[in-house]
């Protein structure tokens, strides 16, 4: 069980505490920014949905059951930020819908800003505006891609506040 638990925490929803210290780093120049800003969703239209709208647990089984993933591949991406086989397209596909079903992507494939803020599951906005940039290929890609990216800042910024207190 333990392991299910760390996969839920590094995965998303509710959980600011962990995800607390990713921080993202400005982009000094602008290219692609049209491009990045027609990945995200009108906050106008998208609602936010609150912690007690849904169970990751829930939402796990779900989406587990359309694109089942092994746990190998979920220690990976909580040990690395990326998947050992980044061909499979199955466990890409499970990211989207859990990416989905939490609110941070709708249903169109544009990313929820505000939700992945009031869930904590970035610390801030420019997070998210510099992931959009790994946002390619299919709609399972580019769900899979914008999680590596966040998974990744947040094991770095971890391992880096982790050597300040040495």
């Amino acid at each position: 069980m333990k392991l299910f638990e760390y996969f839920t925490l590094l995965l998303l929803i509710g959980l600011a505490a962990l995800l607390d210290t990713v921080s993202g780093c400005s982009m000094a120049n602008n290219d692609g920014a049209e491009q990045r800003g027609s990945l995200l969703a009108d906050p106008s239209t998208v609602p936010v949905r609150s912690l007690k709208d849904y169970s990751v647990e829930d939402i796990y089984t779900e989406c587990n059951k359309t694109f089942a993933i092994s746990m190998d591949y979920l220690n990976e991406l909580n040990d690395t930020g990326s998947f050992p086989d980044e061909t499979d397209k199955s466990p890409m596909c499970f990211i989207r819908c859990f990416l989905q079903k939490g609110g941070i992507v709708t249903e169109d494939d544009k990313v929820n800003k505000e939700q992945a803020l009031a869930v904590g599951w970035v610390r801030n906005g420019e997070t998210i505006d510099d992931c959009l940039q790994e946002m390619t290929g299919n709609a399972c890609e580019r769900s899979y891609y914008l999680m590596r990216c966040v998974s990744t800042r947040h094991l770095v910024e971890g391992r880096s506040k982790d050597n300040r207190k040495r």
